[in-house]
């Protein structure tokens, strides 16, 4: 084996090498961030199904509590402000006290979750308020709370107009008669105690059920990912490996055919040979540079441009090629636009975008390039490169899917033009490896794609 032969080896080697390399790292980081992308959707949907089951049960429980507390207010209004212990317990209620049997229950029918013991383990307060004047306090059924403090409560709720809630452990009503308003209290201390400890209890248990299935969906998310990033990694390696394969037969072609033209002179034949050539070398051209970017391989040599100028000298040869198919460029540039940037992939996005428009603008429209800068505040810019033109009519559908790869909104015209509907989604590519972002906006029968860099 030849120095050359064996240098040539090693080299193929190495490219190889450094491919896979990077083929792996884009893999691998493409598993990341779709087990992450699975991960937030799966416990996402988790939290809100948790959410709406607790505070459902909840509000449930707590509408419980409140549906209680009122059954044993409306108890008491129904006495006159007074639980009756007769009517309670019936006529023979003395009778049937001294042998603690068959207490009558007919009387608490009415009153939802009051039973023959309510009377006994009810603990209650009552004032009455005449024009916001005490008229009379009674906090004989109550411990916890003097005549002084009942008073004050009845008055804040009475300048208020509250006649039906809570306050601090106690759930009110007022009763108004004969210009009189009562305000009833009843004590509801141990059903509000048992209410939060339960919504404590369901919260915390919740967050455990929660962390319980972070972790099943964690563990699991690697085999549900796999077969989506091994599917991933193929079609790069593909696209890659075709594309390479794809340029040394049409080098081939092009050489052979230059000699055929030496030999017996150009044609219509050969020239349409080279033109198919130059396009399957391009579209390959574009497929390994979006692979690579896929890879995070470009290779962008980031400098200071000036914008201005690189978008002056890529747009002007296009003014003879609009002039050549029945079109007309116009062009606005402001100064002293400067980007941190890869000049030659500014150029590529110019280009793409011109030859797009030229390809696709209405017959004897004017194409319409603009460069301007524009400001985030706080000191901080961007540039916009803007393309516009007029169509013969507008894709139908979502605009944005014009930045997909081999998307063509109209695969007739398409084929006619020659396009491939790679150059859009190489001009995103570039686009967002620069921090920024490409974008397509349509109205009437005008279309502008917009680059901000």
């Amino acid at each position: 084996m030849s120095v050359r032969a064996w240098w040539k080896h090693v080299t193929e080697r190495f490219r190889a090498t450094f491919r896979s390399a990077g083929r792996a790292n884009s893999a691998d980081a493409l598993g990341r961030r779709l087990r992450r992308k699975f991960i937030l959707v799966a416990m996402g949907a988790v939290t809100v199904v948790l959410t709406l089951i607790i505070a459902g049960i909840n509000v449930v429980n707590y509408s419980h509590v409140c549906k209680m507390a009122d059954a044993r207010l409306d108890y008491i209004l129904a006495g006159k402000g007074g639980i009756d212990w007769t009517e309670a317990l019936g006529d023979d209620s003395a009778g049937d006290m001294d042998d603690g049997f068959d207490v009558p229950a007919k009387s608490f029918k009415r009153f939802e979750g009051t039973t023959a013991e309510s009377p006994f383990d009810t603990r209650y307060f009552k004032v009455t308020l005449f024009d916001g004047q005490s008229v009379s306090i009674d906090t004989t059924c109550i411990a916890a709370i003097g005549p002084k403090r009942a008073l004050h409560i009845a008055k804040k709720l009475y300048s208020k107009g509250s006649t039906l809630g809570f306050v601090s452990n106690y759930r009110y009503c007022a009763f108004m008669q004969n210009g009189e308003t009562t305000y009833v209290f009843v004590d509801c201390s141990r059903e509000l105690a048992s209410f939060h400890s339960f919504l404590s209890a369901s919260v915390a248990i919740s967050c455990i059920g929660w962390l319980a299935v972070l972790a099943i969906v964690a563990g699991a998310s690697g085999a549900v990912i796999r077969p989506m990033v091994e599917s991933y990694s193929k079609q790069k390696r593909f696209i890659t490996d075709a594309s390479h394969e794809i340029k040394t037969p049409l080098a081939v072609i092009d050489a052979a055919n230059e000699v055929q033209e030496i030999e017996s002179g150009e044609s219509e034949w050969t020239q349409s040979i080279h033109e198919q050539v130059a396009r399957l070398t391009a579209l390959t051209e574009r497929l390994v540079f979006l692979a690579r970017m896929d890879e995070g391989s470009a290779g962008f040599t980031m400098a200071s441009i000036d914008l201005a100028e690189a978008v002056d000298k890529a747009a002007a040869p296009f003014k003879s090629v609009a002039v050549s198919r029945g079109k007309h460029l116009s062009i606005s540039i402001a100064d002293g636009v400067r980007v941190h940037a890869d000049a030659a992939a500014v150029t590529q996005v110019v280009e793409l975008l011109l030859d797009n428009a030229a390809r696709y603008a209405s017959e004897g429209s004017v194409i319409e390039l603009s460069l301007r800068a524009v400001s985030h505040g706080k000191g901080k810019g961007a540039a916009e490169l803007i393309v516009s033109n007029a169509v013969d009519e507008l894709p139908e559908g979502d605009l944005d899917r014009l930045f997909d790869r081999f998307y063509r909104a109209d695969v007739s015209r398409s084929s006619k033009t020659g396009g491939s509907g790679v150059g859009l989604s190489v001009v995103r590519a570039i686009a967002e490896a620069h921090g920024g972002s490409a974008s397509v906006c349509g109205s009437g029968n005008q279309i502008t794609f917009t680059v901000r860099l």
